[in-house]
């Protein structure tokens, strides 16, 4: 008897722990990476900035990226494969509709993506207009083994440059934020993405713009089963029109170390950290496709916290998360991310089974 209830008491330990579901919706191309109301950033504002112009074939795409160290970059896996079956497609349009799958019922396997060839990756880093920018070459891409662009799982990947980056005041790297993200945080969006709705081109500048994480209510009615802004995706709103938009994907979302939480953003003083990666947006009507700054709409970005075992393991980066202690960024000790506080239902009942086993056999523990 003891030794089964020592087995129920271990499984719930197990699942209780365990992170939450990610949660799933279709989205579309159209919808990728999307500054819109920002301002231009000073040189050296954002040193850890990096631009990328990804070229496959007849074809050029812009992304962004952050230098987390010497020699690695990382950015929206989104940015680096293609998605047809002919491997040629970069920034492909794809309509939704509303037969297409967005719940997690629906969900596919997850697809296996050609990535497109490091050699016709250049990075761009240490200047904010980025046809000024020191260009690298690229040695290897590494993208999450289990992307998958039908509901945006796991949009991250990480890039070797060839060389390694000369830090300097211009270039330097962001550590990861492994700290809980509430609703009504001032966060900071950055990126050389298109600047106005009626805009057909991406800016030659770098952009800034203050955001607020979302309020779940909103959050959910635009990605179904979104939890808490401590799960796999970050949800930030459009308020007053300002948001991110095309040519924005793989660009850092940050904040400020200020003990202020109102000074988090741009108007703060403390050190910058990173959040998320910009990956999609979407709005709750959906029955168009998204426009950038919707009033309904909101931006998702991949959280990269969650992300810290794979990046570890890819570049073998072992003091990348860090946190705030008011003004202060200090190391984390441990590289675990935030987890959110709810659980699924069946989880839930293990357990609260496993409390009411500890309550009525204390004398097993």
């Amino acid at each position: 008897m003891v030794m089964i209830l020592l087995l129920v008491l271990s499984l719930a330990a197990t699942l209780c722990a365990a992170k939450p579901m990610a949660i799933y919706q279709a989205l579309s191309r159209q919808h990728f990476g999307r500054v819109i109301g920002g301002t231009n950033a000073e040189q050296g504002q954002y040193p850890f900035a990096a631009f990328l112009m990804i070229r496959d074939g007849d074809e050029t795409a812009f992304c962004g990226g952050s230098i987390i160290s010497n020699q690695w970059i990382m950015t929206a896996g989104h940015c680096v494969v293609n998605t047809n079956s002919h491997g040629n497609s970069l920034n492909v349009s794809i309509p939704i509709t509303k037969d297409h799958p967005r719940s997690l019922a629906e969900r596919k396997k997850k697809s296996k993506y050609p990535m497109v060839k490091a050699k016709n990756i250049r990075v761009g880093v240490g200047n904010v207009y980025n046809a000024h920018s020191t260009p690298y070459h690229v040695s290897k891409v590494h993208v999450h083994p289990d992307l998958n662009l039908d509901y945006f799982d796991n949009d991250i990947a990480l890039i070797k440059l060839s060389k390694k980056l000369k830090f300097s005041t211009h270039v330097q790297p962001v550590k990861i934020d492994t700290d809980s993200i509430p609703d009504g945080l001032t966060v900071t969006g950055i990126g050389w993405g298109k600047t106005s709705l009626d805009s057909q081109t991406t800016s030659d500048v770098l952009q800034a713009v203050d955001l607020q994480t979302g309020n779940t209510e909103l959050c959910k009615k635009v990605r179904g089963e979104f939890d808490s802004n401590d799960g796999d995706y970050i949800c930030v709103t459009t308020p007053n029109g300002r948001d991110t938009c095309s040519g924005d994907s793989g660009s850092p979302l940050l904040r400020r170390c200020n003990a202020n939480p109102a000074q988090s953003g741009s108007a703060g003083s403390g050190p910058w950290v990173q959040l998320g990666i910009t990956s999609y947006g979407d709005n709750a009507s959906r029955d168009t496709r998204m426009i950038c700054a919707a009033p309904d709409g909101a931006g998702f970005y991949t959280h990269a916290a969650r992300y810290l075992d794979f990046i570890k393991k890819t570049t073998g980066i072992k003091s990348l998360a860090a946190s705030c202690n008011g003004n202060e960024l200090v190391t984390a000790r441990s590289s675990s991310a935030p987890s959110s506080s709810k659980q699924p239902p069946a989880m839930t009942l293990l357990c609260s089974v496993a409390l009411i086993l500890v309550a009525a056999f204390p004398f097993i523990l």
